[in-house]
This record gives C-alpha cells, sequence and structure tokens, in this order.
C-alpha cells in the first residue's frame, strides 16, 4: 500500500503545467498523519499486506522542513514495527544542499527528482517564481547526491506542443546516466487548457518509439519508463507497475491531502473530483470503503464488460488512469482518454518493437560468442607459454 503524502501545496516553482494549479498554501498537519498511521494495521490486515511505503509530495515536499519531516519519520517507525516500512519523496530538486543529503541517508529516503530532459526544453516549463531557468541546479544537486552514493530516480513529464529532439534527449539521458520515467501531460490544473488543443500524447508516442529504437542500437542496457516495463509485460516476464496501466486505482493506493481529506489520486487535490472522505471525521477503514472507493474499484469491472470488452490490449492497458477518465469526461465510466493512441502504441511494441528486441539480442549474443572464442584462444595460448616454460 503506498499513501501520497500530499504534506504542502506550497511551491517554490511555478511550473507551466503544475497540477496543483493556482492555490493558497496549506501543510499538512502533524496530527492528521499520525492518525493515518495509527489506523493503517487494520488497514493493512485488511487488504492483505505487510507493505507501508510513503510518498512525500506537494507542491514542494522539502519546504515542509527537515525536522518536521523527522516527525512523521520517526512516528511512522515506532507506531509500524513488524511491517515493512519505505519512504520515498518527489521533489523539483532545487533546494537540495549537504544537510538534505544527509537526511535522505540517515532516513533511507529514496528521492525522484522532476527532470524535464535537457535544459533547452526544461527550462522552458520548470521555472521559479522569479522565472528563473532551474535545470543547471536540478543537474548539479544530482550530482551531489550520486557522489554521496544515493540512487536517484528522474520523472521528465513530456509538455512541448513542438517535437522534441529525441536524439538530443536520448544523448541527455546517456550522459548524465539517467534512468528516467517519461510521462505524457497530464491536462489538469494550470494545463488545463491542452484538453482539447494539440496531440501531446501523439508527440509522446512518436518520441517514446524513437528512444526505444535508439536504446536498442547501442550496447548496454537502457532503462527508460514505462517502455521497460509495458515489454517486460508483452513478453509475460513481470506485470507493469504503473498504475495508469496495472489497473490498481483505488486498491493499493491513498493519497492524503494536507485538510486531512482521503482521496484516490495525488493528481486529484485541486479538483476533488471522487475523494473518500476527512480523516478527521472518520476511520482509514471505513474511508477506504467508502462508496466514491468502491466506485473506483468497480471501474476495472465495469470497462472490462463495455467498453474494453475484448479490447485486445486490456491485460497490458486496464482501461487506462481512472483520474485522467474523469478529468475528462467527468464519469469513471469511460475510458482512457488516449486509448486509440495508446492501444496503436501496444500494437507496435508488440510486432515492430520485439521484432527491434530480438535484433538487438541476437546482436549481443553473437559478441558474447566472439568473447568467448577470444577468450578460449588466449587461454591455449597462455597454457603453450606454460608448457614450454616446463
Amino acid at each position: 500500500m503506498q499513501i501520497i503524502l500530499k504534506l504542502t501545496t506550497a511551491c517554490n516553482l511555478k511550473c507551466v503545467y503544475c497540477s496543483e494549479g493556482d492555490q493558497c498554501a496549506e501543510r499538512l498537519p502533524e496530527e492528521i498523519f499520525y492518525k493515518l498511521v495509527d489506523e493503517m494495521p487494520p488497514l493493512l490486515e485488511y487488504i492483505g499486506t505487510k507493505d507501508a511505503e510513503f510518498l512525500f509530495h506537494g507542491g514542494e515536499p522539502m519546504l515542509y522542513g527537515r525536522d518536521n519531516l523527522k516527525n512523521l519519520i520517526d512516528y511512522a517507525k515506532n507506531n509500524l514495527r513488524g511491517y515493512d516500512v519505505r519512504f520515498l519523496m518527489q521533489t523539483n530538486g532545487t533546494l537540495i544542499d549537504d544537510a538534505w543529503i544527509e537526511f535522505f541517508k540517515a532516513e533511507k529516503i529514496a528521492p525522484g527528482i522532476s527532470l524535464d530532459g535537457y535544459p533547452d526544453i526544461h527550462d522552458k516549463n520548470r521555472r521559479t517564481k522569479n522565472n528563473q531557468p532551474t535545470a543547471e541546479k536540478i543537474l548539479h544537486n544530482i550530482k551531489l547526491m550520486r557522489e554521496a552514493g544515493l540512487s536517484v530516480g528522474t520523472l521528465m513529464v513530456f509538455n512541448s506542443p513542438e517535437a522534441v529532439d529525441a536524439d538530443k534527449l536520448f544523448d541527455f539521458i546517456q550522459a548524465h546516466e539517467l534512468h528516467p520515467k517519461i510521462h505524457s501531460v497530464v491536462p489538469c490544473g494550470r494545463a488545463s487548457n491542452q484538453k482539447n488543443s494539440v496531440d501531446i500524447y501523439g508527440e509522446w508516442v512518436e518520441l517514446m518509439k524513437k528512444l526505444f529504437e535508439k536504446s536498442l542500437a547501442r550496447d548496454g542496457a537502457d532503462v527508460i519508463q514505462p517502455l521497460d516495463e509495458i515489454i517486460n509485460a508483452i513478453l509475460g516476464i513481470a506485470p507493469i507497475c504503473e498504475c495508469s496501466f496495472n489497473g490498481s486505482c483505488g486498491k493499493s493506493f491513498i493519497a492524503l491531502y494536507p485538510d486531512g481529506e482521503i482521496g484516490f489520486c495525488g493528481r486529484d487535490n485541486l479538483s476533488r473530483n471522487l475523494t473518500y472522505g476527512n480523516l478527521r471525521d472518520k476511520t482509514l477503514l471505513e474511508l477506504y470503503e467508502s462508496a466514491n472507493a468502491k466506485k473506483i474499484r468497480a471501474r476495472q469491472d465495469y470497462l472490462a464488460n463495455n467498453d474494453c470488452k475484448n479490447c485486445s490490449e486490456w491485460e497490458i492497458c486496464h482501461g487506462g488512469c481512472a483520474f485522467e477518465a474523469v478529468n475528462f469526461f467527468g464519469t469513471l465510466e469511460a475510458k482512457y482518454p488516449y486509448c486509440t493512441g495508446r492501444k496503436k502504441f501496444i500494437a507496435w511494441l508488440k510486432n515492430d518493437g520485439l521484432k527491434l528486441l530480438k535484433t538487438a539480442l541476437v546482436r549481443e549474443k553473437k559478441k558474447i560468442r566472439q568473447s568467448i572464442k577470444i577468450k578460449k584462444q588466449l587461454r591455449g595460448e597462455i597454457e603453450q607459454l606454460g608448457g614450454g616454460d616446463d
């Protein structure tokens, strides 16, 4: 179970596509978090898991402060003994310094950094409130964290009406040894005006195809999500963890907003379309079993028997993101708004994508065979030299 904690709606940036939109700054009271933790054991037992993963989110979660964050972490650790408790943070990465790095290490927090590709494109969308660029600062901080031994994930949001230079982006990913997750922008909050404008999702699909081709054309493994997970799912290696693909909405995720409301998605903090109720008034288990929570979980059954019935890509897509369905159409009884584009993309991966993968694997196999042959020859030469010494 992952709990998305919207620690604050405050932020030091003014990103053009922020899902929080423009609203007054709020902070999550510690006592609300403590109540959440106290009531997690019955919920975890109810759904049959020992996993308790906390994702610190915002706004910018680092504005919550280290001391306050330490209080939350200590309380969770002390009151969830016997559970597998983990901590993640999604941050814009601009406020990181030595003290925060030591804090991440000490508390075993896995940081994810928002970095929208190479600086030219990142700095168009992710700037400070004083309209200053941020890419250079973020890249510097990623370097500092890695030098300190931290593993750093990156989240890239594709939000460009013009074509992104795939060669430049791939070279940038390689140069900085990134393993990014690349999403198309969700048209909510400040990006609401993009619902019926340019086909950004279609551009995202074309970009992902190019990145996939470039990744397989070189030696070595390039992990770019959700490409890697989709291919693994197609091959039957592992299911997709990405929530917008795996149909887990309303089951394995809960969002806690700063005012105590519980919802199904961190993106819904602004619109509040399908919140479960307030943690001040009800128990966590009662909220998980609320009418809205049941509606969200019922979406899978509805789509499987209606809009997505007999769809060849159901086992990969599962009807797509519930939040985006509500955001676009105002109802859960709607499939993914980019259904056609996603189906074509999955079909491409199943056909052209797997052919490219097979070619890459054959090439790699030949290189391994050649390496073994060379090693055998070298061993023979060494043995001959040894025999001569005798």
